[in-house]
């Protein structure tokens, strides 16, 4: 009897496995030879699932921008209702795999003008979630400045061996709730 495939299921999980291999190698790290070596496929099976590097990459980032990735909860659970719960959530999802993520973001950016940068699906994507999901905590009026202390404050976690407390970040951008 011929074993059954959830194709579906078995590309999600491709992606999510790829998602740790490019934090760790960037985006032009490996290429697709080095990224299905990492998976523990063959290149023939992962070019099945996905026809490019991009397409896969695309996959990853859909996969991270999902709302129970982004507030770290597990699939099926309920997101974070209280505004507290949630920013401290975003934040502590973001920071699990904060360095990984700029590793990639600085490598997928790497060499390339401004202009394309800008017109990026993929980078558009990301900001316009991100900016969804802080409109819906902070307002719209100040879901910019709410993006701009979520990514500072994690750089600043980052570069300081995580002395500046995700509680304190959280603090930063609850205040402007307020001002709303």
């Amino acid at each position: 009897m011929p074993k059954i495939v959830d194709h579906e299921a078995y590309r999600q999980e491709l992606a999510l496995k790829a998602v740790d291999v490019f934090s760790e190698h960037g985006f032009n790290g490996l290429g697709m030879r080095g990224i299905a070596e990492a998976l523990g496929v063959s290149k023939s099976a992962l070019y099945h699932y996905f026809p490019s590097k991009e397409e896969l990459f695309t996959a990853c980032t859909e996969l991270v921008l999902q709302p129970h990735s982004l507030y770290g909860v597990p699939e099926g659970s309920d997101l974070p209702e209280d505004k507290e719960q949630a920013i401290t959530g975003l934040l502590s999802a973001l920071d699990s795999r904060f360095q990984g993520e700029m590793v990639v973001l600085l490598d997928y950016v790497k060499n390339r003008d401004t202009k394309d940068v800008a017109n990026d699906t993929l980078l558009r994507m990301a900001d316009n979630q991100f900016i969804s999901e802080l409109t819906k905590l902070v307002g719209e009026s100040n879901a910019s400045q709410a993006y701009a202390l979520l990514f500072g404050g994690l750089m600043l976690r980052l570069l300081n061996g995580k002395q500046t407390e995700i509680e304190e970040i959280a603090s930063w951008i609850s205040a402007l709730s307020v001002n709303e």
